[in-house]
């Protein structure tokens, strides 16, 4: 497959390189000292699952400069989606299937209005990566998970063949029955975790041992799930417990990635996660005061130092 990765961040990185590792045609937008790194020395994947070095490999800061993709893994911050949806826009054919694996609300609409309906359908990863230094994406556990599917949830050519390409990289993968599900599956997961480790400013293992941090925790998850239900979003009626069974699944040491932003003084994410229910909660009139003391918190940090 000819494939493109926009963003080579933790999750465009490992994921794209474990499909050049197979054999595919991967294409690689990255920038500054990253991309400089990578087209010197190679992308370099640290993992448990298996180190891995692609080199040479085909990178740039010019989309332009790639043919028309058929999958293109578009793994941006969420802050980053209308600019590089723009970026991306010449490499998108009548065809090509965009995968956003971004984190949060809001971003689907934002790349449907630039890149056409037909060509962003829905995505879903579960992975701890991020960038070490310049050329190397450290793999922080063997969590590694794709899924993706159609907003209609038909079971596609172009969609069966990623799933095939995924197959063959020895990516964990699923086309789900209902893709808006795992969405907001993710969506409840993510906001919970990066909400309690932002504000307590400690991994994830700390965080769930003490009994007056766990009570938070389920009810940022609570009021996550009643927002997705009033949004017509199909989930389980145990899906707290769901989600706090799969966070307790996780590494003691687990953050999530709006954490190390906030340690270095990074632009955050927390409009499109925390802030994003808070918004939505007020549109529903839904209590949602723990989501909006998160984006309280964070909202002085939100564009970095």
């Amino acid at each position: 497959m000819n494939i493109v990765v926009m963003g080579t961040g933790g999750v465009g990185g490992y994921f794209g390189a474990r499909l050049a590792n197979a054999g595919h045609n991967v294409c690689f937008i990255a920038r500054g000292k990253h991309l400089e790194a990578i087209k010197n020395n190679g992308l370099k994947i640290i993992s448990e699952t298996g180190d891995m070095l692609i080199h040479p490999v085909k990178a740039s800061d010019n989309p332009t400069d790639f043919n028309i993709a058929d999958i293109i893994i578009f793994a941006v911050k969420a802050y980053d989606t209308e600019e590089s949806a723009f970026l991306i826009k010449p490499l998108v054919g009548k065809n090509t299937a965009v995968i956003p694996f971004l984190n949060g609300i809001g971003h689907v609409e934002i790349m449907r209005n630039i890149l056409g309906k037909n060509n962003v359908i829905g995505g879903v990863a579960a992975i701890s990566a991020l960038i070490d230094k310049p050329g190397i994406i450290m793999h922080n556990s063997s969590m590694q998970m794709l899924k993706f599917g159609e907003f209609n949830n038909e079971r596609t050519k172009r969609v069966l063949s990623f799933q095939s390409a995924c197959n063959e990289a020895g990516i964990n993968n699923a086309i789900p029955e209902n893709i808006y599900t795992d969405m907001w599956q993710k969506i409840v997961m993510i906001c919970t975790l990066a909400g309690v480790n932002c504000l307590t400013r400690l991994p994830l293992g700390e965080c769930r041992s003490n009994p007056a941090t766990r009570i938070l925790m389920k009810n940022l998850a609570s009021e996550v799930v009643a927002v997705a239900k009033a949004e017509d979003i199909l989930l389980p009626d145990n899906q707290v417990e769901i989600t706090m069974k799969q966070l307790d699944s996780l590494p003691n040491a687990m953050k999530a990635s709006m954490l190390p932003a906030l340690e270095k003084g990074e632009k955050l994410e927390v409009s499109a996660l925390n802030g994003a229910i808070d918004k939505l909660g007020r549109k529903h009139n839904i209590n949602t005061n723990m989501n909006k003391a998160v984006y309280a918190s964070l909202a002085p940090h939100e564009n970095g130092i």
